[in-house]
């Protein structure tokens, strides 16, 4: 992790095998092309994000080979997750995400939002949580250079942030009541 809490590049890579699994067992090779076409979609063609092995999910202990697949082609070897990968799932899906987002950030925020209903209640309330904390100072640091930036279209352009930010907001907090409202 970064000094920030938020993710590297080798750290999303797993968060979204790790989720995978978490949902159901998966071949390898369908693991590993969920990954590239995740990746690729959202960031863009990445060394960093397309480097990283899965191997080393299993060598970490944190994924196993289904019994009856050892005998199978690595890419047809079905996975699933161990209770240590659950673990570092967990771990994973409390990191820190930050708006603006640039387009790692913005794969990060989009698997935890994918893996949210994996998570227990109150985990999936302290995602949101810190979500919402994350979108209310970045539409107050927008509404800030607006209210410097006077009129034209850097101001224009600001208000259209600030608009996506609250809009955003407004889901998060939909979300929360709803959650909140399962209690």
């Amino acid at each position: 992790m970064f000094n920030d809490k938020s993710l590297v590049p080798k750290e999303v890579v797993r968060l979204i095998a790790l989720g995978a699994m978490v949902e159901r067992e998966r071949a390898y090779g369908d693991l590993a092309r969920e990954i590239r076409f995740l990746s690729a979609r959202v960031v863009g063609p990445s060394l960093d994000l397309l480097g990283s092995s899965l191997e080393l999910l299993k060598l970490e202990g944190f994924a196993e080979i289904v019994p009856g697949g050892e005998g199978k082609t690595t890419d047809e070897q079905p996975l699933r997750i161990t209770e240590a990968g659950r673990d570092s799932f967990q771990s994973l899906m409390g990191a820190t995400v930050k708006p603006p987002l640039n387009d790692l950030g913005r794969l990060v925020l989009l698997m935890k939002l994918r893996f949210l209903p994996l998570l227990d209640q109150e985990a999936q309330l302290d995602q949101l949580d810190l979500l919402e904390e994350a979108y209310v100072s970045q539409e107050a640091r927008y509404r800030e250079l607006i209210d410097h930036a006077g009129d034209g279209p850097l101001a224009e352009w600001l208000g259209i942030d600030v608009e996506q930010s609250s809009a955003r907001l407004r889901w998060i907090r939909s979300r929360i009541a709803a959650l909140e409202g399962e209690e």
